[in-house]
């Protein structure tokens, strides 16, 4: 029988960072994952930005074509191990609000890349990983091989990398 596991995984919304995501899944044996990305963004404190505040509008400006384009095949190739899968943003980058969204998600561990750092192209974007890494929730490391992701991402075949 497989075991369900509701996994956090952060990205950078880049290739490189999906390919944590994919070595996963292509480890994977007997489990069934619920997979959250997660990306670290400070909204500005502004009633305006905060009365139309869409994590949905965040999460399409961050999202490059090649970004969308791997997630779609990640998902596609691994549509039987993959219960749910979505992409979510912390909008506030205090400790408190962070850890109980940790605490009450749910969540059964991190997955964190051993040798890929997150890149952050958007000056809001921030880092989750000090607050994963104080977390009591448990980690998994995973270590990927990020020059051949660039290889790909240069050439425009990511369904090549993927699958």
């Amino acid at each position: 029988m497989q075991e369900t596991r509701k996994v956090f995984i952060p990205t950078d919304f880049s290739v490189n960072s999906l390919n944590v995501l994919n070595k996963l899944l292509k480890q994977s044996t007997n489990t069934i994952f619920n997979i959250v990305l997660i990306h670290g963004y400070q909204s500005t404190s502004s009633i305006t930005d905060l009365l139309f505040f869409s994590k949905d509008s965040i999460i399409e400006k961050l999202q490059s074509t090649e970004f969308v384009e791997a997630y779609e095949v990640i998902k596609n190739a691994h549509q039987s191990i993959i219960s749910e899968i979505s992409i979510d943003i912390i909008p506030f980058k205090t400790k408190a609000y962070i850890s109980n969204y940790f605490k009450y998600s749910n969540v059964d561990y991190f997955i964190i890349s051993k040798t890929y750092e997150l890149n952050f192209i958007n000056k809001k974007s921030f880092d989750l990983l000090p607050y994963i890494t104080t977390s009591s929730i448990p980690k998994k490391e995973i270590q990927i091989n990020t020059n051949l992701i660039s290889e790909f991402e240069q050439s425009g075949v990511i369904s090549e990398l993927f699958t």
